[in-house]
């Protein structure tokens, strides 16, 4: 008698969970349906030709720009129990274009004046910015507590890590500059991070 009340007690629950999917399916079906009954297809015949055609074709993508859809309460569920999720998802950078904003900022070296070294500000943010500011592959960030426990094996081991290399650090930064701007690059860096 157990075993019969478990048989029908499944069939009912899986009956329940095949309506269940049936009647979203048509829920989605028809909302799609609705959709394209609102938006109109565009077609030679129904090219806008005057002005308020054209403003209201215009009014319709405004509209349904602002209709984006809300995350669902599952997608809610799961960014509250990870929320490291979004940040862990995003896109690492970004494709700039001629012509467009772009919130990445390129300092371009300038030329050394024979005989003479760059200042360390202007090398840094030209060569070690690229990797000191955003602590790319091991790299101490600058102006931090990174700094601290290299600082203290003195400032010929920082010079010499500098301009021969070390770890991912590729020698000079790898940069086609002298030793006196490569210890000019690592004074401004130690002055800014003391």
């Amino acid at each position: 008698m157990m075993t019969m009340k478990r048989i029908l007690m499944l069939s009912v629950a899986a009956t329940l969970a095949i309506f269940t999917i049936t009647s979203q399916a048509e829920e989605a079906v028809k909302s799609t349906e609705d959709a394209a009954k609102g938006g109109e297809v565009m077609t030679a015949e129904t090219t806008p030709n005057t002005a308020d055609d054209k403003n209201k074709t215009d009014a319709a993508t405004e509209q349904a720009k602002q209709d984006v859809p809300e995350d669902s309460d599952q997608v809610k569920k799961l960014i509250a129990l990870h929320p490291k999720l979004i940040s862990r998802i995003a896109p690492y950078g970004k494709v700039c274009f001629d012509g467009e904003e772009c919130d990445i900022n390129i300092t371009v070296l300038a030329p050394a004046v024979e005989g003479e070294a760059r200042p360390g500000d202007m090398l840094y943010k030209a060569i070690c910015a690229t990797c000191h500011d955003a602590g790319l592959v091991g790299a101490p960030k600058f102006g931090t507590a990174d700094w601290a426990p290299r600082i203290a094996k003195g400032k010929a081991t920082l010079y010499n890590h500098a301009i021969n290399g070390f770890n991912a650090m590729p020698a000079r930064g790898g940069a086609d500059i002298s030793d006196d701007e490569v210890k000019n690059a690592v004074d401004y860096i130690i002055s800014q991070s003391q």
